[in-house]
């Protein structure tokens, strides 16, 4: 790889997701991870769509669509992602749950940075070299990265939150234009990086991550209505499980680069091309959510139950 590209994948984009991540941090207090006592029902529906079901989801796809090592590889490292600040932004623009969202987003980033390299070995082992086993996955160091790239960015900007908490407002804003930025800016590069193979592979991958993304969305809004919850939080369950840090799933695939013989640019793609269509069915949540919900609900509820306010009643 030539010297732009080995920039973009060891500089670049691990210094933008850290940053990211960091931002993230100082949007979040220690009673985001403990919250969970008041969302059963609501955390289980979303852990489990977006721990299980979504890489489940994902290698199933890569299979039915016969993709190429690199693409199913990266197909399901982008499914083993968490959520991020997108998600919590897109649910609160859609009046949706946005503490179950905070929530959802700050206890998944600390969970996959088990869950992504088991299910990145898992992906290599079957897809890799012909679909022969056997291939040596660096799960220590690929776990080593996501805890960096994830953990200790959120950390230090809770840190920076609780130290100087106004300083966190105000700059939050400044965070957001820079991560949407940034983000643009990444996707462009790989994708015109990659533009010779990518528009031999744009036929398979571009179907295959929109499939991905209506079947997660539409998952993860079928398991907020089978267990019952209220429109807010089933409406946020389906924006968590349809929404994915494709930045991280595009600094894992650099990490990965080599292994197996895969191409890391190649892997990026399926993130790439996702952190644009997930915008799609998000549109609509966002739309659905404000024409049936009368505002969005900023504060943290004490149940799962119906609340003791009317203006934390849903519309519908």
């Amino acid at each position: 790889m030539g010297d732009p590209v080995n920039i973009l994948l060891d500089i670049i984009l691990p210094l933008t997701l850290i940053l990211i991540m960091f931002g993230m941090g100082m949007t979040l207090t220690p009673k985001d991870f403990i919250r969970l006592k008041e969302y059963p029902r609501a955390i289980f529906a979303g852990l489990g769509g977006q721990l299980l079901l979504l890489p489940i989801v994902g290698a199933a796809l890569a299979v039915l669509w016969n993709l190429s090592p690199e693409l199913a590889v990266g197909l399901i490292i982008l499914a083993a992602c968490p959520g991020g600040t997108t998600s919590n932004l897109i649910s609160h623009l859609a009046h949706g749950d946005r503490p179950l969202s905070i929530t959802l987003t700050a206890v998944n980033s600390c969970i996959v940075v088990f869950t992504i390299p088991l299910f990145a070995a898992l992906a290599i082992g079957y897809f890799a070299d012909g679909g022969t086993a056997g291939v040596p996955v660096p799960v220590a160091e690929v776990m080593g990265g996501v805890f960096i790239f994830t953990i200790v960015p959120v950390g230090l900007g809770m840190i920076v939150r609780s130290i100087a908490p106004r300083f966190s407002t105000r700059i939050g804003p400044l965070y957001d234009r820079f991560a949407a930025l940034s983000f643009l800016l990444i996707v462009l590069i790989i994708l015109w990086t990659t533009r010779q193979d990518l528009f031999a592979m744009l036929p398979a991958v571009g179907s295959v991550t929109i499939a991905l993304s209506l079947i997660m969305t539409g998952l993860g809004l079928f398991l907020g209505f089978i267990l019952a919850l209220k429109l807010r939080q089933a409406l946020t369950i389906g924006i968590e499980v349809g929404i994915q840090n494709t930045v991280l799933g595009m600094a894992v695939a650099g990490l990965l680069t080599g292994v197996g013989g895969l191409n890391g640019m190649v892997m990026m793609i399926p993130s790439a091309l996702y952190g644009l269509i997930m915008f799609a069915p998000a549109i609509a949540l966002i739309a659905f959510g404000r024409r049936r919900l009368s505002s969005p609900l900023a504060e943290p509820k004490t149940s799962e139950h119906p609340s003791r306010t009317p203006q934390q009643q849903p519309s519908s």
